[in-house]
């Protein structure tokens, strides 16, 4: 077992958004969010005054405490001080993807008993739909201006029902609910996590970490191009805001923009996914920016590879730092490396307030330095049950240590190394296969960019894996010398069975691997062979 060697930090034992307010009253006159899309821009004290006046409409409409209040946005000022206005009004903000269909939707808002909704102009006609398929009563609240809303109230007609002579919920910080996010469905069915405000300042402040660790800072800007909607997209843009740096958001994740914001605001320090990355190489060989502002960059949604580090040094020679972050949404940030010019496989060291240990998969033995098993962490940050399923709480937090659900290690150093998921495991006859090993001897192949090695059921053996490769096109080769390259190279039961050749492979908007869908694909590809 390993505890953080960072000092200890203090978690406020406040509401989230008085912790907010109270941390950024210092920046009160300074500019806190530019919208990009739209040219305007908001101060500290904005947000702070449409926070209150959202939350004010909300108590005038009968939002009651504890009531589930989603947010089906893209990054933005709004998406912002409507968050901090429901924290305000005693209610819980969920947030989701306004790209999502109304079939994709409708999961998150069956789960959460939601009746009001405050969606972006994209999602208003999936949310109608949504709704006339649920048939209860309901209000949605446009994000945008009067043309876009297709008929639906305005933020600004808030104004007819908030009322300065509301009483606004008294807060309980260690027992109310602010923020409910759901899992990803990685260890199987999505749930909903109950974040406390308390739990939420824990998150904030351990992620932060601002005596210790690199982040935007006053007087600075950053764009936020992580999504809001998910943990690490919520937790860059208050981060920031907290530490006093101006905040940019582009509704349309587009790397031209994205650029063009580095150049135009002389960004230093940015939170960016690996796929974002990627896509600035490919861009700085077409055209031109000037971004030599940048110097610090900090990942944290899926693995940067050795590759990937290195064409990105390449690429913007004047970024100092690439920062890797390993956390999960029902924790927040667990580990993070520190500013180096060197790569390093690792995912860094225990974040504050935290302790870790590993635990043996078979016997439930806690091991030492660079033996590999289940992953549990301990602190305040870790404490969030489920929505309405006591069962998977209890098999998640086990005497104030929450599974993580992935496989990794510690060296001696307690740097943190992940190995893989354990839900993403193959069991073949028994052994156990782990993807991210057959996937890092495929890209060796010199006839392969990008490959997932997923499990496809087999009667005799339980398991099989299964290969799904993004070839190189300047280097021929065929799907039977890609198997037998492996095959040559591995036990018996780690031998592949297929190898499919495919275009890209399916990610989500942070850069995570779509696993399931490749499972999917791996059925039909197996039962189509000869």
């Amino acid at each position: 077992m390993i505890r953080s060697k960072f000092p200890k930090l203090e978690i406020p034992g406040l509401a989230f958004h008085d912790f907010f307010f109270k941390a950024t009253r210092k920046y009160a006159a300074e500019i806190a969010m530019v919208n990009n899309d739209k040219k305007e821009q908001f101060t500290f004290a904005e947000l702070t005054q449409k926070a209150r006046f959202v939350a004010r409409a909300l108590v005038a409409m009968g939002v009651e405490k504890g009531e589930v209040v989603i947010l089906c946005v893209d990054n933005s000022p709004e998406a912002v001080y409507l968050f901090l206005g429901i924290s305000l009004a005693g209610a819980v903000a969920s947030i989701l993807s306004p790209k999502l269909s109304a079939d994709e939707m409708h999961f998150q808002f069956v789960e959460s008993d939601t009746r009001l909704v405050f969606a972006d102009p994209d999602a208003l006609l999936e949310v109608q739909r949504l709704f006339r398929g649920l048939n209860k009563v309901h209000r949605v609240i446009c994000t945008g201006s009067r043309d876009q809303a297709e008929g639906y109230p305005i933020l600004n007609d808030l104004q007819f029902v908030s009322n300065l002579g509301v009483i606004l919920p008294r807060i309980q910080p260690k027992l109310d609910i602010v923020y409910m996010p759901f899992s990803s469905g990685i260890h199987g069915k999505r749930k909903g996590i109950l974040t406390s405000h308390y739990v939420m300042n824990a998150k904030t402040v351990i992620a932060s970490n601002h005596h210790c660790y690199i982040q935007p800072a006053r007087n600075e800007f950053t764009v936020a191009m992580l999504p809001i909607y998910r943990q690490l997209g919520l937790e860059a843009i208050f981060i920031s805001l907290l530490a006093g740096a101006t905040v940019v958001t582009v509704s349309k994740f587009c790397v031209h923009t994205l650029m063009t914001c580095i150049d135009r605001f002389k960004v230093r320090t940015i939170y960016l996914s690996p796929m974002f990355m990627s896509m600035m190489i490919n861009e700085a060989e077409n055209h031109e920016y000037c971004m030599d502002s940048m110097r610090t960059v900090i990942n944290g949604s899926a693995a940067v590879s050795k590759e990937l580090f290195d064409d990105f040094r390449e690429a913007f020679p004047y970024v100092e730092n690439i920062i890797t972050t390993y956390g999960m949404t029902e924790i927040g940030q667990i580990t993070r490396t520190m500013p180096s010019l060197k790569y390093s496989p690792s995912c860094g060291r225990l974040a504050p307030n935290l302790s870790l240990k590993i635990v043996d998969l078979i016997t439930g033995r806690i091991l030492g330095p660079r033996q590999k098993g289940m992953i549990y962490v301990k602190g305040v940050s870790v404490m969030s049950p489920y929505l309405n399923n006591d069962e998977a709480t209890r098999e998640q937090i086990r005497g104030a240590w929450r599974k993580t659900g992935d496989i990794g290690y510690y060296d001696d150093a307690e740097n943190v190394y992940l190995v893989d998921k354990s839900k993403e495991m193959i069991k073949v006859h028994g052994y156990q296969v782990i993807p991210s090993e057959l996937e890092t001897l495929l890209v060796t192949h010199p006839g392969v960019n990008e490959a997932a090695v997923v499990a496809i059921a087999d009667q005799e053996a339980g398991e099989r894996p299964v290969a799904f490769v993004v070839l190189n096109k300047d280097f021929p080769t065929s799907t039977e010398k890609i198997m037998n390259y492996v095959n040559e190279r591995v036990v018996r039961y780690k031998r592949l069975v297929r190898v499919n050749i495919a275009q890209t492979l399916p990610r989500s908007p942070n850069g995570s691997l779509l696993r399931r869908l490749l499972a999917e694909a791996a059925v039909l590809s197996v039962c189509s062979m000869p």
